[in-house]
């Protein structure tokens, strides 16, 4: 089943072995994990041709890897006030909806 991963998502293959799809991965997984990662919010079905959107630029960028501290130097940047975020979260946020 082809999916495009939100979160990652970790399962046992049938080897036995663990594996973890990153967020961001579009690919194909086996239908039974493909159906797990659905339900539990991890993963949206997609056609291999064209995938739902999803959230609003958040594929378009990177900010889920950065530290918190490059987070707010990025905001100070491009002049965007992060003074009332709380945690990580907050400050990918504030950067998405400026």
């Amino acid at each position: 089943m082809h999916v495009r991963i939100k979160k990652a998502f970790g399962f046992t293959n049938d080897r036995g072995e663990k594996i973890t799809a990153p967020r961001g991965w579009i690919g194909d997984l086996p239908d039974q994990h493909a159906k797990a990662a659905i339900e539990s919010g991890h993963a949206v079905l997609g056609n291999p041709q064209v995938l739902p959107e999803g959230e609003p630029g958040a594929a378009e960028d990177d900010l889920g890897d950065k530290t918190r501290a490059e987070l707010e130097a990025l905001a100070k940047e491009r002049g965007v006030d992060v003074s009332a975020a709380k945690n990580k979260a907050d400050v990918i946020a504030a950067l998405r909806a400026a």
